[in-house]
């Protein structure tokens, strides 16, 4: 990553996370603005790390459909890169 590089955040409910042979996993995402809502998705950058309220370093395994999460990525060649999810509490 070169200094340019941007890191932006977004939250969002997950719609699904799924696993590519020999391929990152993909994280989908439904967002809300302040008059919709829009489909978005990451890909998950394999030194991205994962937490939960307890702040406690995790593994993808803790995302699940319906979780509200926040992830920090940047975008390479147009695609949103995921470089650390935090599992919101319920």
């Amino acid at each position: 990553m070169s200094a340019q590089d941007d890191f932006k955040s977004m939250t969002g409910k997950v719609n699904s996370v799924s696993e590519h042979e020999d391929a990152p996993y993909t994280i989908e995402i439904e967002t809300k603005s302040f008059l919709s809502r829009k489909n978005d998705a990451v890909t998950v950058d394999p030194r991205c790390t994962f937490y939960k309220s307890d702040k406690n370093l995790k593994d993808i395994d803790i995302i699940a459909r319906g979780d509200n999460i926040k992830i920090t990525y940047f975008i390479h060649e147009g695609i949103k890169i995921a470089m650390n999810v935090i599992v919101m509490p319920k």
